[in-house]
């Protein structure tokens, strides 16, 4: 009984059936690697090559922002108030990315903070959450 041929021809039929997103993940190339580190911090990355395209795409994306307003209805323990947040993501020219967060309550309340990210994983997590940023 040999059972193999068959089994590979099944293998090899559901692999070209796959998705791009299905297939494994490659780990980037030396060269990759190497161009990138130019502009960002990828040391201690593991970049697969969803990750690599992303951040080659990333490098042409200086001075693109995005501006989200959203307000929202919470509680506490005075009862119910209104707080208006704003989150703003600036890709800088060191190609690094600042997030400037700042809220308003209705009673007067308020607060913000900004915080500048350099690091290759940080960078891909804002660009997958904010896809705004590489148009």
């Amino acid at each position: 009984m040999r059972r193999r041929p068959k089994r590979l021809c099944f293998i090899l039929v559901l692999l070209l059936k796959m998705k791009d997103e299905d297939l494994p993940k490659l780990m980037a190339t030396k060269e990759e690697r190497e161009y990138l580190s130019r502009y960002v911090d990828i040391s201690n990355s593991r970049l697969n090559d969803n990750d690599v395209s992303l951040l080659l795409e990333f490098e042409g994306c200086v001075g693109n922002s995005s501006m989200k307003e959203c307000s929202d209805d919470k509680w506490c323990s005075d009862g119910k108030y209104t707080r208006k947040e704003i989150n703003e993501y600036i890709v800088e020219d060191d190609h690094t990315i600042t997030h400037n967060y700042s809220y308003c309550d209705d009673d007067g309340t308020s607060g913000s903070y900004s915080k500048r990210y350099s690091r290759a994983r940080d960078i891909i997590n804002i660009l997958r959450e904010v896809p705004e940023l590489l148009k």
